[in-house]
């Protein structure tokens, strides 16, 4: 590792830790901090893959492109917060190409922080959800129990089916002779599960159909199974489905009316209350995502509504630290690379 590479890691470490700081404290990334960062890391690389390492100039440029792809994708789907994206955007601008990790004999692999951080993400929800049923502050009923498996199962085969002609359809390419990376195929499944719960146009009985009918007739074209016979691949989906089930129980918080911050994300339920009010400037149904974010206004309309109503709580979904956890992404990324090297 050169001086070069080692100056990058500083910069992108003091990123690292600045935006947890103000995450974790404030809830907050600062543009300024995002801008500031940027530009030095644009000034390093002129430098870095102008003069020294030019032949990497390629895969960074692939690297950063498909980072920004994602970033774009995740903001307007509403997973991730526009500053988390820009967030994403400068740490792949710091991060050295050099140190790349190759799989399956390919350096576009930057988009691997993304699912590092999802998965911290995950182990952080589902670790403040456990304390949470140990400390008896929630609690998980057979009631509930017994929906959540019956709405998983509905999901799980409506998702099987759309995964079933993914799989097919790679199996078709691959007689063509196009091989498609095993790891492309897991993430587009992962997406195609993640892209079906969410809407509910593909959940339509007339597209599942017709999903269904492809499936059944390219299996009996091709003769092959269009499902996986693994079982470790299904105990995997029961081991997801106790871990949705424990999250689930901890992801609301109740809070005074008078502690309403801007950006805040009222529950379902909680809006539901409102939609029959006379009082003008009320939030719209929650859809518990970055859509639904509170504006000043809204705020405003919703203490004229409690005060009207003598409502003192409402419920809201929980801050997540995410920007702390895209930073232990590339961290984590960074400690992949070190570790395969020393192979």
């Amino acid at each position: 590792m050169d001086y070069m590479e080692i100056l990058l890691f500083l910069v992108l470490f003091s990123l690292c830790i600045q935006v947890s700081k103000t995450d974790i404290l404030e809830g907050k990334v600062y543009n300024k901090t995002l801008i500031i960062f940027g530009m030095i890391g644009c000034i390093i690389d002129v430098i870095y893959y102008g003069f020294i390492n030019n032949s990497m100039l390629f895969p960074f440029l692939i690297n950063e492109l498909v980072i920004i792809v994602v970033s774009i994708f995740l903001f307007y789907s509403h997973c991730f917060a526009g500053g988390d994206c820009k967030l994403l955007i400068v740490l792949a601008i710091l991060y050295p190409a050099k140190c790349y990790v190759s799989y399956g004999g390919s350096l576009i692999t930057v988009v691997f922080t993304v699912g590092f951080a999802v998965f911290y993400g995950y182990i952080y929800l589902l670790g403040t959800s456990i304390y949470a049923l140990i400390k008896k502050k929630n609690r998980m009923t057979l009631a509930y129990v017994k929906s959540y498996i019956i709405m998983f199962a509905k999901s799980f085969v409506v998702a099987l089916t759309y995964i079933s002609m993914l799989t097919l359809l790679v199996s078709v390419l691959n007689v063509l002779g196009i091989i498609i990376p095993i790891w492309i195929v897991r993430i587009l499944c992962i997406a195609i599960s993640w892209t079906v719960g969410r809407y509910t146009i593909f959940k339509k009985r007339l597209i599942i159909g017709s999903v269904l009918f492809i499936d059944v007739l390219l299996s009996v074209i091709m003769k092959v199974l269009p499902f996986s016979i693994h079982p470790e691949n299904y105990i995997l989906v029961i081991m997801l489905l106790v871990c949705q089930m424990t999250i689930k129980t901890n992801i609301y918080q109740e809070i005074e009316i008078d502690t309403l911050k801007k950006g805040m994300i009222l529950t379902m339920g909680s809006s539901i209350l409102m939609q029959n009010s006379r009082v003008r400037g009320l939030p719209q149904i929650s859809a518990e995502d970055l859509r639904s974010r509170l504006t000043e206004e809204e705020i405003e309309s919703i203490k004229r509504w409690a005060k009207s109503r003598k409502v003192e709580t409402v419920s809201i979904v929980k801050k997540i630290p995410f920007a702390t956890f895209i930073a232990m992404g590339f961290i984590s990324y960074f400690g992949l690379w070190r570790v395969l090297l020393w192979l």
